[in-house]
């Protein structure tokens, strides 16, 4: 039995899956406490009734974000979607509900997941089962707590490409753990979630990054799956989802025609130029002294936007 009190609470963004909301089902299922399950959409929804209907049906709550002052604040490069949504920029509104629930730890995770694999070493062992989630899940959340690490992650099984099986992998996933004690609001809101998310995120806490192996998310074809960022992906063309993070981060990722990849132009990440990172040797880029400083010294974290704490 999943004791309810150790449960970490689950953020599940979601759009145009009313009826679908995989995720959530799968964590009922399991043995999850459903008020511990948290269902997110925003305000310009067309199908909240639905939504309402079908978390009532699970027990689950769902909550519902201002997407305009999500854009507003956290918007910060322009795309051809007319809807102008993203996973991250609803991620980064996710602070102020969770802050209402009285929770400082919680656990991001896409609408459509479907299991998690149990692979220790990365060859694959048997389907997860919710005693297995809830002791991986508790015991990333003691070990964040305890060395102050701000965001976490769990791999998939189709972004499992390297054949060392590391701990610290350079690469949030979709399954992604925070501790708003050690973390800034930083997540662009562009639509390649996966991979800005990790550039993205200022980390107060120590570093930031995934598991190469152990508890794997399964995962599910973006592209055929109805809903979700899919419909996105659709309006906007998949150029748009490979080319928005280059123009986004230059210094870290590029753009190339990946011929292994069927010939598509796709980006790639440079993980030289990725921080957090230790700088050793002589650099060549604007030495730290050229310019005055803007404002006063301090090292005390700046946690104010806009007149108010954070």
């Amino acid at each position: 039995m999943i004791r309810s009190d150790d449960l970490v609470p689950v953020f599940i963004p979601s759009y145009h899956r009313p009826d679908n909301v995989k995720t959530a089902k799968y964590f009922v299922r399991q043995g999850w406490d459903p008020k511990k399950i948290y269902v997110v959409i925003d305000t310009e929804a067309d199908d909240r009734a639905e939504y309402e209907a079908n978390c009532r049906v699970l027990g689950v709550n769902l909550r519902i974000f201002d997407i305009e002052e999500g854009r507003r604040r956290f918007d910060f490069v322009h795309r051809a979607s007319v809807s102008r949504r993203a996973a991250g920029l609803a991620r980064n509104c996710f602070y102020e509900i969770a802050e209402a629930e009285g929770i400082d730890f919680y656990c991001v995770i896409d609408d459509d997941t479907r299991d998690y694999q149990v692979r220790p070493t990365g060859k694959y062992i048997r389907q997860a089962n919710g005693e297995d989630i809830a002791a991986v899940f508790s015991g990333i959340r003691d070990w964040m707590r305890k060395r102050h690490i701000g965001c976490w992650g769990l791999s998939q099984t189709g972004d499992l490409y390297d054949r060392y099986y590391k701990l610290i992998r350079r690469k949030v996933m979709n399954t992604t753990f925070y501790d708003t004690r050690f973390i800034y609001r930083g997540e662009r809101g562009v639509q390649d979630d996966d991979t800005s998310q990790f550039v993205g995120i200022m980390n107060e806490g120590y570093f930031t990054g995934s598991m190469g192996s152990g508890l794997i998310l399964s995962q599910t074809p973006s592209a055929t799956s109805r809903g979700g960022l899919t419909d996105l992906y659709h309006e906007c063309k998949l150029l748009n989802k490979a080319l928005v993070t280059p123009i986004q981060f230059p210094s870290c990722i590029r753009a190339e025609k990946q011929m292994r990849n069927g010939g598509r132009l796709h980006h790639r990440i440079q993980y030289r130029y990725l921080y957090p990172c230790l700088l050793r040797g002589e650099r060549d880029n604007i030495a730290w002294d050229a310019y005055p400083e803007d404002g006063k010294f301090t090292n005390e974290p700046k946690r104010k936007e806009e007149g108010r704490d954070e």
